[in-house]
C-alpha cells in the first residue's frame, strides 16, 4: 500500500513540475529512469541481499512511480495550450460551466470543450477522448448584452483567438501555471453577430443556482457598521463565486490573513462536517435501531458527508472543492474502519487520490498550502487524537500555523500578516460553525420557498458585518502586514529548518532557531534603480531608498493601482490605507497625459520600508523639478500643451520618455529638443506614424532605444544602421537600469 502511495505522486510530481522545467522529452527520461532504479534494485540485491517482501515493495514501487509519469504525462498532452491562428473562425462545440465573470462591457464564460475544429462537422484541432477525466476548459469572452447563455447548455459556437495582454515586470504573475491548474488550455471570444446553436440542455444545474445567487445578493443593498458589505462575503463562501467583492474586502482580507476564509476549501468542508456531526449525534444515539448495529458516530459521519458533498456542488465541484471532499472521504472511511489514528497514512492516500484525479493540482500555491497546513497540525497534535483542552489545542494549532506557514508565504507573496494568528482564532469558528451553516441553510431553503426565509440571510449578515468590521480594524493597524522583498530558495529552506526546529519539543537550543529565520524575515533594500514595465503603453518606475515615482498612463480612480502595490510589495515596501495621505489626486483624472506619481517612503525601528505619502503631477504641468537627485524635465512645445516628452537624468544618464502621439505635435516637440543628447529613449506606440529617424538623431552613439512593441522590419533596420540597441518590452521582457544616486537619503 505505501509504494502505490508514494510512488504515484512521485511520478506525477516529477512529471508535472520537474521535467517541464529542464524541457526533457518523456520519450528519453523514463526509460534512463526505469533503468537506473533497477540498477539501483540489483545492487541493493546484491550487497545488502534483503529479503523477498522488500524486492517486491520496491519493485512495485518502481511500478506505480512509472504509472504515476504516464500520467502526468498524459494530462499535460491534453491541457497543452491551444495555438490559434489570429483571425481564424472555428466551431466549438461544448457545455456552458460555472458562473460567467460579468464586466463593463462584456461576459466571461467558462465552456467544458467536446470539439473544436474550423468546420462545424469536424474536430481537427480537439476533440474530447475522456469527457469524464480532467476537462478541458476554454474561457469564451461574449460582448453581445442580449445573448444568454445558461449553465449546462451544451451549445455550439463560431469562437476566434483573443489576444490576451500580460503585465511584464518583476512581480509579474505568470499566468500560465494558474490557466494549466484551472485546466484552461484556451482564451477566446465569440464571433460577433453569429448564432448560437443549442443543442441540449440539463434539467438540473447547479450552476444555474448558482448563477441566480449571484444575481440576487448583486442586489442587495448594505446598511451596517462596516464600510464593506457583508453579501459578497455571503456568495463567496457559500458557492465559491467571489465576482462581487471589491478591493477593498481583499486588502482586509489580505492585511488579516483570512484570505482563506472567502475560498471554499477544505477548511470550510471540515468545519460544515464538524458541525454536523456534532449537532446530529446526540440524535443518532437517540435511534436504537442504529445504535444497537452500528456506533451512533457512523450515521452522523454518514450525513455529515453527504452535506459536504451538497457544499461542493453548490460550489460547484471546482477543483479546490474536489481535493476538500477527497481528503474528508479519506477521514470518513478510516473513521468508519477503526483506523482513525493513523493519520499521517490517511494524509498521504489523501495527497495520492488527490494528484491521482487532478495531477496539475501541484501547479496551485493553495494545493501546497492545505496539506502543508494539515501537516502542521498533525505535527503539533502528535500525530493522533489526545485529550487536552479544545482552548488549547486551538489557540497552539492557529499560531503553529502562523509560524509553520510564514516562510511559505514570505517567500512566494513577500509578505505574511502579523495579526492572522489573533484573526483567525475568532474569526474560523465565527465562519465555520455559525455564518456558512446560516448561509447554506438560506440558499437551500431560498431555491424552494424564496424570500419567505430571508430572516436566515439577514441573520448571517449582520454577523458577518461585525466580523469585517473587527477585521478592519484590524487591518488597520501599520504593521499587520509584514513585506520583506523577493527572497532566494536558500533563505527559505533555512527559514523552514529553523520552524521544525522550533516547533519540535525536547530539542535543546531551540531558540536559536530563530536565527535561520532572520535572512528571510528582516527587509532590504533591493532593486533600486529605473524599471520599464507593461503592455502596451509604458510604464516607468524609478525606485529610490525613500522614493518611489512612477510614470504611466491614468489609473483614475485608483489612488494606488494594483500593479503598483504589486511592485510595491515585491520590494519589501508596506502599504496600509489608514496611514496614507495623498496630495493633487486630481492629477490623476484631468490630466490628459500621462502622470506622475510620486510615494515618499519612511523606514520603521527595524528598518522595514513604508509608504508615508502619494503625491501626483501631470506630466506636461511643470517645466523642470528635481526630487532626492532626480533632475525631471517637460518638453513641450507651443499649441500643443496636452503632449509632451519627459526627460530625467540619473547617475549622469539622460533618459527621454516619448509618449507623444501626432505627426505634428511629434515635430514641434523634436524641433524644441533640438541638440539635446539623451542616452536612453522610451518610446510609447500611439496611433500615429512614429518619427524614428527624427528621434535616433536625439541618441549618443551608445544610446539604448526601449520599445513596448517589436519594431518593423524597417524600423529595425533603420535602429541598426545608427548601431542603436533595441530592447522590446513585450518581447524581451522588462528593463532594469541599476542605479546609485536614487538610494541618497531624501532631504
Amino acid at each position: 500500500m505505501w509504494s502505490m502511495v508514494l510512488g504515484l505522486p512521485a511520478g506525477i510530481l516529477f512529471a508535472v513540475l520537474i521535467l517541464p522545467e529542464f524541457a526533457v522529452e518523456f520519450g528519453y527520461i523514463v526509460p534512463i529512469l526505469l533503468a537506473f532504479l533497477f540498477a539501483c534494485l540489483v545492487v541493493w540485491a546484491w550487497l545488502l541481499r534483503p529479503d523477498k517482501g522488500r524486492v517486491i515493495n520496491i519493485v512495485a514501487l518502481m511500478f506505480t512511480c512509472g504509472c504515476g509519469l504516464g500520467a502526468g504525462k498524459l494530462v499535460l498532452e491534453r491541457l497543452a495550450p491551444w495555438d490559434l491562428q489570429q483571425g481564424q473562425i472555428y466551431h466549438l462545440t461544448g457545455t456552458v460551466s460555472g458562473v460567467p465573470k460579468w464586466g463593463k462591457y462584456s461576459r466571461r464564460i467558462r465552456m467544458e470543450v467536446d470539439c473544436v475544429g474550423r468546420s462545424a462537422d469536424s474536430c481537427e484541432v480537439f476533440q474530447s477522448a475522456m469527457p469524464m477525466l480532467w476537462a478541458v476548459v476554454v474561457e469564451v469572452t461574449v460582448s453581445d448584452p442580449k445573448l444568454v447563455l445558461r449553465p449546462g447548455q451544451t451549445v455550439r459556437v463560431q469562437i476566434q483567438s483573443r489576444s490576451s495582454r500580460h503585465y511584464s515586470g518583476p512581480a509579474e504573475f505568470n499566468a500560465a501555471p494558474w490557466l494549466l491548474a484551472n485546466h484552461m488550455v484556451a482564451r477566446v471570444k465569440l464571433v460577433k453577430s453569429s448564432e448560437v446553436e443549442l443543442l441540449d440542455e440539463s434539467f438540473l444545474s447547479v450552476d444555474r443556482m448558482r448563477v441566480s445567487l449571484n444575481r440576487h445578493l448583486a442586489d442587495k443593498a448594505h446598511v451596517g457598521v462596516s464600510d464593506l458589505s457583508p453579501y459578497p462575503v455571503l456568495l463567496a463562501l457559500v458557492s465559491g463565486d467571489r465576482a462581487l467583492m471589491d478591493d477593498r474586502h481583499w486588502d482586509v482580507f489580505n492585511r488579516t490573513g483570512t484570505t482563506h476564509l472567502v475560498a471554499i476549501s477544505g477548511l470550510h468542508i471540515g468545519l460544515v462536517a464538524t458541525f454536523v456531526t456534532l449537532l446530529t449525534l446526540p440524535l443518532f444515539r437517540r435511534w436504537g435501531w442504529l445504535t444497537t448495529r452500528y456506533p451512533a458516530s457512523h450515521g452522523a459521519l454518514l450525513l455529515a458527508w453527504l452535506v459536504g458533498l451538497f457544499y461542493t456542488a453548490l460550489a460547484g465541484f471546482a477543483l479546490p472543492t474536489q481535493r476538500a471532499l477527497i481528503m474528508l472521504t479519506v477521514f470518513v472511511v478510516l473513521k468508519l474502519t477503526g483506523k482513525a489514528q493513523q493519520l499521517w497514512f490517511g494524509l498521504a492516500v489523501a495527497f495520492c487520490l488527490v494528484l491521482v484525479w487532478d495531477p496539475v493540482a501541484c501547479l496551485s500555491m493553495g494545493f501546497w498550502l492545505s496539506f502543508v497546513a494539515v501537516y502542521l497540525i498533525l505535527w503539533l497534535i502528535g500525530g493522533a487524537v489526545e485529550k487536552q483542552p479544545a482552548s488549547w489545542q486551538w489557540t497552539t494549532v492557529q499560531l503553529g500555523l502562523f509560524v509553520g506557514l510564514a516562510p511559505v508565504l514570505l517567500w512566494s507573496v513577500q509578505s505574511v500578516s502579523l495579526v492572522s494568528a489573533v484573526t483567525n482564532i475568532v474569526a474560523i469558528p465565527v465562519i465555520g460553525f455559525i455564518v456558512v451553516p446560516l448561509t447554506l441553510i438560506w440558499a437551500s431553503l431560498w431555491a424552494i420557498m424564496g424570500d419567505s426565509v430571508s430572516f436566515l440571510l439577514q441573520a448571517a449578515a449582520v454577523i458577518t458585518d461585525a466580523l469585517l468590521w473587527i477585521l478592519s480594524e484590524m487591518s488597520s493597524w501599520r504593521y499587520s502586514v509584514w513585506s520583506v522583498g523577493q527572497r532566494s530558495m536558500g533563505s527559505l529552506l533555512l527559514a523552514l529548518v529553523g520552524v521544525l526546529w522550533l516547533v519540535s519539543t525536547g530539542l535543546p537550543g531551540r531558540v536559536w532557531s530563530l536565527a535561520l529565520m532572520l535572512p528571510l524575515i528582516l527587509p532590504q533594500v533591493q532593486g533600486t534603480g529605473t524599471y520599464v514595465v507593461g503592455s502596451g503603453s509604458a510604464r516607468i518606475l524609478l525606485q529610490g531608498e525613500y522614493t518611489v515615482w512612477s510614470i504611466s498612463r491614468s489609473h483614475w480612480p485608483d489612488p494606488v493601482a494594483r500593479w503598483q502595490s504589486d511592485l510595491l510589495q515585491h520590494w519589501g515596501i508596506g502599504l496600509s490605507w489608514r496611514d496614507l495621505s495623498f496630495g493633487n489626486t486630481k492629477a490623476l483624472w484631468v490630466s490628459s497625459a500621462p502622470v506622475m506619481s510620486e510615494f515618499s517612503l519612511r523606514r520603521d525601528w527595524v528598518g522595514g520600508r513604508y509608504v508615508a505619502a502619494a503625491a501626483y503631477h501631470g506630466l506636461c504641468g511643470r517645466e523642470r523639478w528635481s526630487s532626492s537627485g532626480v533632475e525631471f524635465r517637460r518638453y513641450s512645445a507651443a499649441g500643443y500643451g496636452d503632449r509632451c516628452a519627459a526627460g530625467f537624468t540619473i547617475d549622469g544618464k539622460r533618459w527621454l520618455y516619448w509618449p507623444v502621439d501626432g505627426v505634428r505635435a511629434q515635430r514641434a516637440i523634436l524641433d524644441a529638443l533640438r541638440g539635446e543628447q539623451f542616452d536612453i529613449l522610451v518610446v510609447e506606440p500611439g496611433r500615429s506614424r512614429l518619427l524614428l529617424a527624427e528621434l535616433l538623431e536625439l541618441l549618443t552613439p551608445e544610446a539604448r532605444f526601449i520599445t513596448m512593441k517589436p519594431l518593423s522590419e524597417a524600423e529595425a533596420m533603420l535602429a541598426r544602421r545608427d548601431g542603436i540597441e533595441v530592447h522590446s518590452v513585450q518581447t524581451e521582457g522588462y528593463y532594469f537600469q541599476p542605479s546609485e544616486t536614487v538610494t541618497s537619503r531624501q532631504k
